[in-house]
């Protein structure tokens, strides 16, 4: 039976999104993988399948349980997300967008970020990184905010078909983006090269294969789509001289582990 893991109810079965049908047909071209629209959203707390997605893999990597006590940065937060995190009590919970629509969210630009350098000890930036100008400079600030050892949580849409990233010279229309980026404010959808951009700003890591993370785990009853890889970049602990967090540490043992090419 459908098991929604956020809000902890058994449910007939998930709703579909509504604008389905609107899918950008390149997106099914190129087997582009990210929401899965036949199981979005629970009909009982209205969570989407990214939402399930993400908090299974974290609690499968062990990042859950080294929130308690640390420093963390979340942008563009999930507010299904934003609560159970904040539940779990890590010492400094910071939130924010570049546009703010709630409260207690504070204005945050991902390519200019505000703080020290190692002022994190994990940063949650999902589904952000298509949507900026410079997503080297986005990445290089999310590594220059974290400690040695601290974790990076970056889910984006991508296409394993693409041989490297797919984005044009300069400003598109919105029906241009909405073909081949998926959606109207996309500016690039990213292609077989994606771990690079990670690598090129410093990170450690590789993306985490579902069936490897959550073997045995039903997509289905689960509500999330199981082509979705978790994208889990660490800082390298030798960078500084403070030890690795936990999180880091957890996932970067998950990722030695499993075979993870996309």
């Amino acid at each position: 039976m459908p098991h929604c893991c956020i809000c902890r109810h058994d449910i007939d079965q998930w709703l579909p999104h509504p604008h389905r049908d609107r899918f950008s047909e390149f997106f099914h071209l190129v087997e582009t993988i990210g929401s899965d629209l036949a199981v979005y959203q629970c009909p009982q707390c209205g969570c989407t399948d990214r939402d399930r997605h993400l908090w299974l893999f974290l609690h499968a990597a062990g990042v859950l349980n080294a929130i308690a006590g640390a420093r963390v940065l979340h942008l563009a937060p999930e507010a299904h997300l934003e609560r159970l995190i904040e539940a779990l009590a890590p010492a400094r919970y910071l939130r924010g967008d570049l546009h703010p629509l709630r409260a207690g969210h504070s204005k945050l630009d991902a390519e200019q970020l505000p703080f020290a350098d190692g002022e994190f000890d994990l940063i949650v930036c999902n589904h952000v990184l298509e949507h900026v100008a410079d997503p080297q400079r986005a990445l290089g600030e999310f590594h220059r905010c974290l400690v040695a050892g601290g974790l990076l949580i970056a889910q984006t849409p991508y296409s394993a078909r693409l041989k490297a990233t797919f984005e044009l010279d300069g400003p598109v229309s919105p029906e241009f983006a909405h073909l081949f980026y998926g959606q109207h404010d996309h500016v690039r959808l990213f292609g077989n090269d994606i771990e690079r951009f990670f690598h090129a700003a410093g990170f450690d890591g590789r993306l985490l294969k579902h069936e490897s993370l959550l073997p045995g785990v039903d997509a289905r009853d689960s509500g999330c789509n199981p082509h979705e890889p978790l994208f889990a970049f660490w800082k390298p602990a030798q960078q500084a001289d403070r030890p690795a967090a936990a999180s880091a540490s957890s996932a970067q043992r998950v990722s030695e582990d499993v075979a993870v090419n996309p």
